[in-house]
């Protein structure tokens, strides 16, 4: 119960117990999608408190700030060494398309396909992994009534009606970029309704995005600096196909061919999909709440977990928990939150579980927690000091110029994700809030984190008096949770 699936699954692998690995292949498809969607519905939430508790308008501060803290250091200053547009494809591909369709799983299960033509590479979900899905499940309506665009703004693609979530996509792939690297870096077509498709695109000549894309939000197309990208197509159909593949079908097909390298070695590059994508998560959250607590004061974030809770916990985690024997019910928690925040043990150092059992409860300790731990241990709660800084700086020149060397491209298809993977470790926002006093929602502690404060107030919220948290009260110290038999 302590060992993420992918690690059990490339075990059964290395012992030739091909029966065993196809059977962990369907625990993997469902491994973290209640994890995902929380987070889905949890950002959600926070955008939709925002917009209607500090006014709509807000949203275009709330979001600058969100991604300057989660995403300007962690994507843009990776993108602003000029990446091949095909390892971008690539990374796309796995760290966001893969990661957010989930195998699969869930209610309107995400999928996707990459079709490339000669511009530009194209990524085309039926339905997207978050958002389409939030669409389709009907979030937007009764009882639950998510946010959406009441008129057309400039920085949500011009679209009255739009969903809060998809207006993120219009700040990280276009606004952001933009302002810092001087074009879009993703341009997207939303999606006109629940049932259509949403398009992102990456044009491999940055100058090539077509001009619509800037006027529509009232920028200026910038002018070309340097020659046009030569032409030249990137992967065969063949790679296309099998890059849009669940990990579990490629794992299982694999091992049903008698490849079982092949099946280890989809495992070893495979296992921390879920990475890149649960740390942006994790970073939006932390800087919403942050924002919130600047913008209305630390008070108000007891309302803001009542209504996470109320929106995202209470009909989808916390009634289906609450139909289980308190055992069955322990499981869940433990494989789909804790082991699933692991994200496959990715993360230097990774996080990791112990479960110990006596008479009376089952005691997890997490250490660290892959979310609210990791942003502990990362500092992420002080200010970026001048050592830091200096680190990145040279960090992000080293990449400039790695990628501006011509190496072969097998090496840089290898080192690109372990790079992505040490940014999205390393780089987290900084100057985080926590909490000035002792709150109910809090546990009483006063310093606690605000990402903490989640676990805190929504355990409270769900009045589960069989169970307990113990946040960790350093950068060293576990988090525990008690379930009480």
């Amino acid at each position: 119960m302590a060992t993420p699936v992918i690690e059990r699954l490339s075990q059964a692998i290395r012992n030739g117990d091909r029966e065993r690995a196809v059977f962990l292949c369907g625990d993997l498809r469902g491994e973290r999608i209640l994890l995902h969607d929380f987070f889905a519905d949890c950002t959600t939430a926070l955008f939709t408190w925002v917009g209607e508790n500090l006014g709509e308008e807000n949203l275009f501060e709330m979001f600058m700030f969100c991604f300057e803290q989660s995403a300007e250091r962690q994507i843009l200053d990776v993108m602003e060494g000029d990446v091949k547009r095909g390892i971008e494809a690539t990374l796309l591909a796995r760290s966001s398309w893969v990661a957010h369709s989930c195998a699969g799983a869930g209610e309107h299960g995400g999928s996707f396909l990459m079709v490339e033509d000669d511009e530009k590479f194209t990524f085309r979900m039926d339905p997207c992994g978050s958002g389409g899905r939030l669409w389709r499940k009907g979030r937007y309506e009764p009882p639950i009534g998510f946010g959406t665009t009441s008129r057309a703004y400039p920085w949500a693609y011009n679209r009255e009606g739009l969903p809060y979530y998809c207006v993120h996509c219009a700040f990280l792939n276009e606004l952001l970029p933009y302002r810092r690297l001087g074009f879009l870096s993703w341009p997207v077509d939303p999606p006109e309704g629940p049932d259509d498709v949403c398009r992102w695109h990456l044009y491999k000549d940055r100058y090539g995005v077509p001009a619509t894309y800037y006027t529509r939000s009232g920028l200026e197309p910038p002018k070309r600096q340097g020659k046009p990208v030569s032409v030249e197509r990137w992967f065969t159909d063949e790679q296309l196909e099998e890059m849009v593949m669940h990990t579990p079908d490629r794992i299982e097909a694999a091992l049903r061919s008698g490849d079982l390298k092949k099946a280890r070695g989809i495992c070893k590059k495979m296992a921390g999909e879920f990475f890149f994508l649960h740390s942006l998560y994790v970073n939006m959250v932390v800087s919403v709440l942050d924002f919130i607590a600047r913008e209305a004061g630390e008070e108000s974030l007891g309302r803001v977990i009542s209504y996470i809770y109320e929106k995202c916990l209470k009909g989808q985690v916390a009634g289906l928990l609450g139909g289980l024997p308190r055992r069955e019910a322990t499981r869940a928690i433990i494989g789909d939150f804790f082991l699933a925040d692991t994200s496959g043990g990715a993360g230097f150092p990774p996080p990791r579980l112990k479960i110990t059992e006596d008479d009376r409860s089952i005691r997890v300790e997490l250490s660290p927690c892959g979310s609210g731990g990791k942003l502990r241990k990362r500092n992420a709660y002080e200010s970026q000091g001048r050592v830091a800084k200096a680190r990145e700086r040279l960090e992000n020149a080293v990449i400039k110029v790695s990628v501006s060397l011509p190496l072969p491209r097998g090496l840089i298809e290898f080192t690109m994700p372990i790079v992505m993977g040490y940014i999205s470790e390393t780089r987290r926002p900084h100057g985080m809030g926590v909490t000035r006093q002792g709150y109910d929602w809090s546990g009483g502690r006063e310093g606690l984190p605000y990402y903490c404060c989640l676990c805190t107030g929504l355990l409270t919220e769900s009045g589960a008096d069989w169970l307990e948290v113990t946040p960790p009260t350093d950068q060293s110290s576990p988090c525990v949770w008690q379930a009480r038999k």
